[in-house]
């Protein structure tokens, strides 16, 4: 299995939210599956594999838009899965993935109006 995992990297995004999806990224890690980190605010502005043993230098930090990690997920066609790290906070994407997982940050406003399962952090 080969996640895509996108990262809102958006300035509403707290450093501690940050580091609460990296924790979490290293828990989806030990599960084995091929884990794909897109950074995004506006744009996609990085797509690399996940590397546990490196520090994620965060790129980003301007508005918030879910679409291009969207398009990116549909348009390789290799991925078996999305879940999106975030704070809730922009428009609903288009044309989203029937396998997509909302996991909002555990300070964020529970947001049940995007496609896909919703969960939250404790």
């Amino acid at each position: 299995n080969h996640i895509l995992v996108g990262i809102d990297t958006s300035g509403s995004v707290s450093s501690d939210e940050l580091k609460e999806f990296m924790n979490e990224l290293v828990h989806m890690h030990k599960t084995g599956h091929k884990i794909t980190i897109a950074q995004c605010d506006t744009q996609l502005n990085s797509v690399e594999e996940f590397n546990p043993k490196r520090d994620l230098e965060i790129k980003g930090r301007g508005g918030t838009d879910f679409q291009p990690v969207v398009d990116h997920f549909n348009e390789k066609g290799n991925y078996t899965a999305l879940i999106y790290l975030t704070d809730g906070e922009a428009y609903n994407p288009e044309n989203c993935p029937k396998n997509t997982l909302w996991v909002l940050s555990s300070r964020s406003q529970m947001n049940d109006e995007l496609p896909g399962k919703v969960i939250q952090l404790n």
